[in-house]
């Protein structure tokens, strides 16, 4: 069974604790209270694979359907963003589109998620392509809501990421009809390099980009 799958799993959500314990606690049936209870007794224990599938899977979805909602609307394009993004059976629609649903409904208590999500993921590159999923989500429209760009940067505040790699990611999904100038600039964002750096130093950065986030490396 798929990842979409397994997040709904009995009373998985207790074991899990926090804002996304609670969050599946709700969409399973059991109250949102009573998954909180949980959270106090799950600070050192570990993990399986298939908890850190529910951590992110769950995580992800209640950051993208809160991201969607903050600006007031959530637009066709956003959904069909969601979707493209993270790929998931027909089958799994009912179960993802619950989540969704039950998450969008407050979409300024998104700290918390975000916060149990960087506990749970040390790895800063797992935590840096969420945000990157979360930018072309919120750029999905063409326009960055100023409560869509205030909620981006405190995740990324939360999860650590420098201001170097939010810009980076920023310019990526910046609006297409920007002057060269603006392009220009954005192209040094994305590479982390100013205009006093020389070309070897623009190269040397570009290339160790690639070997950053080269498919093989980032994969797990």
């Amino acid at each position: 069974m798929a990842v979409w799958g397994k997040i709904i799993g009995g009373t998985t959500g207790f074991a899990l604790g926090g804002p996304i314990g609670a969050l599946l606690g709700a969409i399973a049936g059991h109250g949102v209270d009573k998954a909180r209870i949980v959270n106090t007794n799950t600070g050192n224990r570990s993990f399986s694979t298939e908890d850190s599938e529910q951590v992110f899977a769950t995580g992800v979805v209640a950051l993208a359907a809160k991201l969607s909602k903050i600006d007031g609307v959530v637009t066709r394009d956003e959904i069909a963003t969601f979707k493209k993004i993270f790929e998931f059976p027909n089958s799994d629609i009912n179960i993802i589109s619950k989540l969704f649903n039950s998450a969008k409904e407050d979409a300024y208590n998104y700290k918390s998620y975000a916060e149990q999500l960087k506990k749970h993921f040390l790895d800063k590159k797992v935590l840096t392509e969420i945000l990157n999923a979360l930018f072309a989500i919120a750029y999905s429209d063409k326009v960055l809501h100023p409560e869509e760009e205030k909620m981006l940067v405190q995740i990324s505040n939360i999860f650590e990421i420098d201001k170097e790699n939010f810009n980076r990611i920023k310019s990526i999904y910046a609006d297409a009809q920007s002057t060269d100038q603006d392009k220009l600039q954005r192209y040094y964002n994305l590479l982390g390099a100013s205009k006093e750096d020389s070309f070897n130093d623009i190269q040397n950065k570009y290339r160790n980009i690639i070997i950053d986030y080269h498919p093989d490396k980032i994969l797990g």
